[in-house]
């Protein structure tokens, strides 16, 4: 990655199928630490994209888990929850981002107008997404374009707030998706009790999208107890 230019698309032709959906707000908060807020509505985003260019020579898949937060500056997401099939890509979103990153068996198939992304870990399908390809989306809304402060550190240094300016994105295709999202639990990932099986209205988006000239921030420390309890599962 060419980290002198910060600002430009850094995955290129990238395939999203992306969906909001409602979590139960009791399960959802044990995901988030005590310095984040929920928004009221209580909602998650899911995606599952595939990358097949990037400026950093990886050619992978991934999928998350990133709830909807706000604070003093208003709207904001974190991602407590996200899988790569790359080590290189794990390494570069977990030690420059804050993204905690692990590996697993990540798909995106088209057949006609079906679509069907999965995620497997731990011989558990912890995530599927799954529906009909429709009608063109004539302005779509951001997948990346939005600000997001992720928990970034170690035990040993001490974890921090880090605020990750929204992404630039270009969208070259997008598609509604009546989906089916469904949530299921590892004995590493518990996101079954996030929400029951759920039709919702999903996107399937093809962009580039990287930086946007400006670099991420450390803001505020993180509870000491919360780290302890949260380090090792955010790593397994």
């Amino acid at each position: 990655m060419d980290l002198s230019n910060l600002d430009g698309a850094i995955w290129i032709n990238a395939r999203v199928l992306v969906a909001e959906l409602s979590v139960d707000p009791t399960e959802a908060a044990k995901f988030v630490p005590p310095e984040m807020k929920m928004t009221d509505e209580s909602k998650a985003t899911v995606f599952i994209a595939d990358y097949p260019e990037t400026t950093f020579g990886s050619v992978y898949r991934e999928a998350a888990v990133i709830m909807h937060c706000e604070d003093e500056k208003g709207a904001f997401r974190y991602c407590p929850w996200m899988v790569v099939d790359d080590d290189t890509a794990l390494i570069l979103g977990r030690e420059l981002l804050g993204f905690p990153k692990k590996m697993a068996e990540i798909k995106l198939e088209e057949t006609n107008n079906h679509v069907i992304g999965t995620v497997s870990r731990k011989g558990v399908e912890v995530m599927r997404i799954e529906g009909s390809v429709e009608a063109e989306i004539a302005q779509p809304s951001p997948v990346f374009g939005v600000r997001m402060i992720n928990v970034f550190g170690s035990l040993i240094g001490g974890m921090k707030l880090l605020e990750i300016p929204p992404s630039s994105e270009k969208f070259k295709s997008a598609n509604s998706v009546t989906a089916k999202v469904t949530l299921n639990s590892s004995d590493r990932d518990v996101l079954g009790g996030l929400s029951s099986p759920v039709e919702v209205d999903a996107r399937l988006v093809t962009m580039d999208f990287g930086g946007n000239g400006e670099l991420p921030a450390l803001t505020k420390d993180i509870d000491l107890n919360w780290s302890l309890l949260n380090f090792f599962t955010r790593a397994n």
